[in-house]
C-alpha cells in the first residue's frame, strides 16, 4: 500500500487523490476569481450622473478606466469618458466644452478635441434625428490638480445643449 507522508500525518493512495483534487479545484477557482475580476476592472463601468438640460436623449455614460459609478480619478493617469445619445434633430456640428463646478463655481476646462464631430467614437456628422452616436474624450489627470471631489459637467453644444450631464468625480493622488 502507499503512503503519502506528510507533516499532519500519512494519507493513503485514495486519500492522496483526493487532496490533489482538492488542491486542483482551489487553484481553479483562484485563476477564475482572478480573471473575473480582471474583466469587471476591464470592462469599466456606467458612471453616475444628473441630466442637466439634454435636448438628446442620452442613452449611456460609460468609462472603461473608472471600477465605481463615482470615478476616483488618479493624478497622473488619463481617463476616457464616452457618452452615447440620439438626438432629437439633426446635427452637422457639435462643440464640446467641460466645465468643474467646485463648491457651486463653475471652472472651464480645456479640452484636447473641442471639435465634437472629431471625437465620435460611433457614428459621424451629420447626425440624423433618433440615431444612437457615441461622444468619446480622453482627459489628463494633471499632477498639479488639487485631491477634490468635484462635479464635471460635459456639454455637447450646437445651437443649445444637445447634451448636458453633471458626473461626480473624486480627484486623487
Amino acid at each position: 500500500k502507499a503512503v503519502v507522508s506528510t507533516q499532519s500525518g500519512h494519507y493513503g493512495r485514495g486519500e492522496k487523490k483526493r487532496l490533489l483534487n482538492f488542491c486542483f479545484e482551489l487553484k481553479s477557482m483562484k485563476v477564475l476569481i482572478g480573471v473575473l475580476s480582471f474583466v469587471v476592472v476591464a470592462s469599466g463601468v456606467n458612471l453616475a450622473y444628473k441630466d442637466c438640460g439634454s435636448s438628446a436623449t442620452v442613452t449611456s455614460v460609460f468609462s472603461e478606466d473608472c471600477s465605481n459609478p463615482v470615478c476616483k480619478a488618479h493624478k497622473g493617469k488619463s481617463y476616457k469618458i464616452n457618452i452615447s445619445f440620439k438626438p432629437a434633430s439633426e446635427i452637422t456640428s457639435i462643440k464640446a466644452v467641460l466645465h468643474g463646478v467646485i463648491a457651486g463655481v463653475s471652472v472651464p476646462f480645456p479640452l484636447p478635441e473641442s471639435d465634437g464631430c472629431k471625437a465620435l467614437s460611433e457614428g459621424t456628422c451629420p447626425i440624423s434625428s433618433g440615431t444612437e452616436v457615441t461622444w468619446t474624450e480622453e482627459l489628463e489627470v494633471l499632477s498639479v490638480y488639487p485631491s477634490i471631489r468635484l462635479i464635471s459637467k460635459w456639454e455637447l453644444q450646437t445651437d443649445g445643449d444637445v447634451i448636458c450631464v453633471e458626473i461626480p468625480v473624486q480627484i486623487v493622488s
